[in-house]
C-alpha cells in the first residue's frame, strides 16, 4: 500500500539515507566511477557494524571473483568537504574493516557537487613534534568531472544528481530535471534500479522545488514508483503502518481515527526517545496535543535534521 508524500521539506539527511539505498541496488557503479567493469554477480553488499560517530559507512562492498583474492570498498560520499574529525572516522572505518574482514579496503571519497569549494582533499597529513609527519590518503571521485559519462555514457544511472551541481537551479531545474527523465529512460536499468533511481531523482528535486510540481512533472505512474521504493518510503509506510494497526485495534472504543493518532504519537516517542533522550511530561503534552497526522509524519521524518525535542517541536 502506498502513501502520499508530505508537502514539508524532507530532513536534510534524506539524500544520504536515499544514497545508501541507491549504491545497494547500483552496486556496480562506484567501480565503474574508479574504471572498474566488475560483473555484479561478483559484488556483495555488506552490511558493517562499525560504528565511530556515524551509525555505519556509506556502502561497503565486497568483490568476490571466482578463484580470486577478495577485496573490499569503502564508499563515503560527501555534499561539501569533510573535516578534520570527519576524515578521521572514515580512515578509522576503513581499518577496522580491513582489520575485521581480512581483506584489503581501498576508502573512496565521492563528492556530489563543487558548490563554492574550491578544493576537495584526498589526504589528511598530521604533524607534530617539530615536524614529525603522519600522512593517509584515499582515493578521490569528484561527481561532476563526470557529467559526458552521466549524460550519454556507462554512468548514466547517476543521471538524478545532476541537479545537485546546478549554478542556478530555480531557473534551469526544469529543464535538468527533464533531462534527467529522458537519460533515466534511455539507461539500461532493472525494474528495481528505476524505482530506485526516480526516488532519488525526487529527492534531489525536493531541494529545488514541491512535491506538487515534482508530481506534475513526474506522472502518477512514476511517483506511484517511488511511493514503493527507498529508505523514505519505508520509514512512512512503518509509521502508517503502526498509526493504522493501532487504530483498527482500538476502534472499538475510541474510533479509528483516534487509534491512528494515538499510535503515530507513540511511534514518534519511541523513535525520538532513540535518537535524543526519554522525553519530559512537557514534551510528552506538547506532542499529544498534536491532532495533525500528516503533521506526525512531517515530525517522523525531520527527526534526523535535528539534535533535542525542543528543535524539533520547534519546526512544527
Amino acid at each position: 500500500m502506498s502513501h502520499p508524500l508530505p508537502e514539508a521539506p524532507l530532513p536534510h539527511k534524506a539524500l544520504d539515507m536515499e544514497l545508501k539505498a541507491y549504491f545497494r541496488v547500483h552496486k556496480s557503479l562506484p567501480f565503474r566511477l574508479l574504471g572498474l567493469d566488475l560483473p555484479p554477480d561478483q559484488i556483495l553488499n555488506d552490511d558493517t557494524s562499525v560504528v565511530v560517530r556515524e551509525l555505519e559507512p556509506d556502502r561497503f562492498f565486497l568483490y568476490r571473483p571466482p578463484g580470486g583474492p577478495h577485496q573490499g570498498l569503502l564508499l563515503e560520499s560527501f555534499m561539501d568537504p569533510p573535516k578534520e574529525a570527519q576524515f578521521s572516522d572514515c580512515l578509522l572505518k576503513a581499518l577496522i574493516l580491513q582489520r575485521d574482514r581480512q581483506v584489503p579496503v581501498v576508502l573512496v571519497f565521492l563528492y556530489l557537487r563543487q558548490g563554492q569549494y574550491a578544493t576537495f582533499p584526498d589526504t589528511l597529513e598530521v604533524t607534530g613534534f617539530g615536524g614529525l609527519k603522519n600522512r593517509y590518503q584515499v582515493e578521490v571521485r569528484r561527481l561532476w568531472e563526470y557529467e559526458p559519462e552521466i549524460r550519454n555514457g556507462s554512468l548514466r544511472a547517476l543521471a538524478p544528481l545532476l541537479l545537485l551541481w546546478e549554478t542556478d537551479p530555480e531557473t534551469t531545474g526544469r529543464e535538468v530535471l527533464r533531462e534527467t527523465l529522458r537519460i533515466l529512460e534511455t539507461a539500461p536499468l532493472t525494474a528495481e534500479e528505476r524505482r530506485e533511481s526516480l526516488a532519488l531523482t525526487f529527492i534531489v528535486g525536493r531541494r529545488v522545488f514541491s512535491s506538487a510540481v515534482l508530481r506534475a512533472m513526474l506522472g502518477e505512474g512514476q511517483m506511484h514508483e517511488i511511493r514503493e521504493s527507498g529508505i523514505i518510503g519505508e520509514w512512512m509506510d512503518e509509521a502508517r503502518a503502526e498509526a493504522l494497526l493501532a487504530g483498527e485495534q482500538k476502534g472499538r472504543t475510541e474510533g479509528r481515527t483516534e487509534g491512528r493518532l494515538g499510535k503515530a504519537h507513540e511511534w514518534l516517542l519511541r523513535q525520538g526517545e532513540r535518537r535524543f533522550r526519554k522525553p519530559t511530561r512537557r514534551i510528552r503534552t506538547a506532542l499529544r496535543k498534536i491532532e495533525d497526522e500528516a503533521r506526525l509524519d512531517d515530525l517522523a521524518l525531520r527527526l534526523l535534521e535535528v539534535e533535542t525535542w525542543d528543535e524539533l517541536l520547534a519546526l512544527g
